[in-house]
């Protein structure tokens, strides 16, 4: 059975397969290095038809999609579909919640789960699964009533094959914004832009000073729901994001980073979301008690919430999908597909690890070597060995193996790697490869048997999306990675799971006597992770990284590198309903054609 999850509305959009018992998965933006993207995926759809070895898509048997109406109530995805591939097969769509719990739930190692989705706005309540009928409770609106209401939050259980809603939450008049959208609203108002939450987290533990508190009521939470007095969306209408918490504080234009107020507001806003995620959590235990919590939706990329809600819930194990924001979806469509249409064996496509992208052959990485200019390259005979050493020596790597990472995290396969016990590690990053925001913390990873040692966790983090303190004796020993509150957002690695990145790590141990190596992204700020051999190529030689490291194959310059002196394109101005065109694009583009 040949299963192809679409993401084809929004933003992030890509694809996922299901083919022979395998999965893959790929983000368009890694192919067409837009960040962001918002295109139809057709870059994905080939790339995971040549992984897969199918030869047209019409051997796909099902493909599965998030329902999207037009004006007049029609499925648009269906005919987007049809009219975009050729395709003649079988299609079926589900809500944009669906496809999040069933990429929480199908790629957890549980039999059986609650299952929580927090987003900023997921389907329209009326876009429902194919065959579905509507409730009740909406066939009793208008159908302008019913369009304007928004998922926001969602519970469901799953066991087996089954998955069973429990309730779904929408924004509703006068509560137009719920806890990701309150939160995406914050970062748009302090000039981070619609993708900046990140930004808003990093930034958040420099605040919470004594004096400096900010403490405005950002939502309520109500029988396990969060919504916020509004009467339209906070990121498309920021200025009543304003008038609603800040009327006598203008909007962040260029003021240093961290202050005494906007960074209060990070604080404010962060301290806010991770209280109202335990209690919402806490709820969902109430109602539908279960060991396992599986979270998925944009919010589910908080760490530092991620955190508090195992601590502090009666939840004793959490998995949260890699790729928890809309990066996932196409992978949750695919997998909705497998598990609760096709009913294949459940568990078959737990994760083991997040590498889904497709390898890349030798032949492939020597014609990409060849053809850039101003490198030299030498096969090694033990490229750990060697990369480690070149880490101890202070070195600083990009690292390309195997297939990519599915989600915004760098997991070991496409990661810039160094030493974290030099204090000057972060800034060097930040003003020589990186350029991004000083107050941004860089993560670890760490050998999952020393985690302990190091590490406020007693539990794996695979996906570093959980944040853990770093225990007092060994924050001098690994600073670059310890933020200014002493923690750090941890990926924990093994040997069956993370392969020759475990062993990269070991061996680094072996030398310096720590087990952990700091791991950022491949990429400069502004660009999309890079996904093949001439990616990270361009990438290096726009960089003043030391090293690369491609499979078994070390690169070093050879002549003069283009550097690239800041990020590739300004993403704090890019909006989300600019990504397949209009302005935002056009910037975006102009960013890009600087380099």
């Amino acid at each position: 059975m040949n299963i192809l999850g679409l993401h084809i509305f929004g933003h992030d959009t890509g694809a996922a397969i299901v083919s022979k018992g395998r999965l893959w998965a790929i983000g368009e933006e890694r192919l067409d290095r837009r960040k962001h993207s918002g295109y139809f995926p057709h870059l994905s759809v080939k790339y995971l038809l040549q992984a897969a070895g199918l030869n047209s898509i019409n051997e796909i048997d099902l493909i599965v999609g998030v329902t999207r109406h037009n004006k007049e109530g029609t499925n648009v995805t269906v005919s987007s579909i049809r009219d975009e591939l050729g395709y003649t097969g079988r299609i079926h769509t589900v809500s944009h919640h669906d496809a999040h719990a069933a990429s929480a739930f199908c790629a957890s190692p549980f039999d059986e789960a609650a299952i929580m989705v927090v987003d900023g706005l997921g389907s329209k309540s009326v876009e429902v699964e194919t065959g579905k009928e509507l409730p009740f409770s909406l066939r009793g609106l208008t159908i302008k009533e019913q369009k304007d209401r928004e998922e926001v939050q969602s519970f469901y259980r799953a066991q087996g094959n089954e998955l069973t809603p429990i309730r779904k939450d929408c924004t509703v008049p006068g509560y137009m914004n719920g806890l990701g959208l309150v939160y995406m609203g914050t970062s748009v108002f302090l000039n981070f832009g619609d993708f900046g939450s990140g930004k808003v987290m990093g930034l958040a533990p420099y605040g919470g000073q004594p004096g400096k508190t900010v403490e405005p009521k950002f939502f309520d939470v109500v029988d396990g729901v969060a919504l916020t007095k509004s009467e339209k969306n906070f990121v498309r209408h920021n200025d009543l994001y304003q008038k609603r918490f800040f009327p006598d504080l203008p909007r962040r234009e260029n003021q240093a980073l961290p202050d005494d107020l906007y960074t209060e507001i990070a604080y404010a806003v962060q301290k806010e979301t991770e209280d109202g995620l335990i209690e919402i959590a806490r709820h969902l235990y109430r109602i539908s008690p279960s060991r396992n919590l599986c979270y998925a939706g944009g919010v589910g990329l908080n760490s530092v919430a991620n955190k508090k809600i195992l601590d502090n819930t009666p939840f004793e194990n959490i998995f949260i999908q890699p790729g928890a924001c809309d990066s996932g979806i196409a992978l949750g469509c695919a997998l909705y597909g497998a598990n609760f249409i096709e009913k294949e064996a459940p568990g078959r496509y737990r994760f083991k690890n997040a590498y889904l992208g497709r390898d890349y052959s030798e032949e492939e990485i020597l014609e990409a070597l060849r053809n850039t200019p101003n490198i030299r390259f030498t096969k090694e005979k033990d490229i750990v060995k060697r990369s480690a050493a070149l880490l101890a020596d202070g070195k600083i790597l990009g690292w390309l193996e195997g297939g990519s990472e599915i989600g915004p995290r760098a997991l070991g396969h496409r990661s810039i790697i160094c030493d974290p016990g030099k204090p000057e590690m972060k800034d060097i990053l930040n003003e020589k490869v990186k350029h991004r925001e000083g107050f941004r913390p860089f993560a670890p990873s760490v050998l999952l048997e020393c985690a302990p040692e190091y590490f406020d966790l007693n539990c794996e983090s695979p996906y570093m999306l959980l944040i853990a303190a770093v225990k007092n004796d060994k924050q001098g020993i690994i600073p670059a990675i310890t933020h200014v509150d002493g923690t750090a957002r941890v990926q924990t690695v093994t040997k069956n799971d993370n392969g020759r990145y475990y062993d990269l790590i070991k061996e680094f141990y072996n030398i310096t006597n720590v087990p952990v190596i700091l791991n950022t992204s491949f990429n400069i700020a502004g660009e999309p992770i890079v996904e093949t051999p001439q990616d990270a190529l361009r990438c290096f030689m726009s960089t003043e990284m030391d090293y690369l490291i491609i499979e078994d194959y070390l690169v070093e310059a050879a002549g003069p590198k283009q550097l690239v002196r800041g990020p590739v394109a300004d993403e704090n101005k890019l909006k989300a309903d600019d990504i397949r065109g209009g302005k935002g694009l056009k910037r975006w583009l102009k960013g890009l054609k600087k380099r």
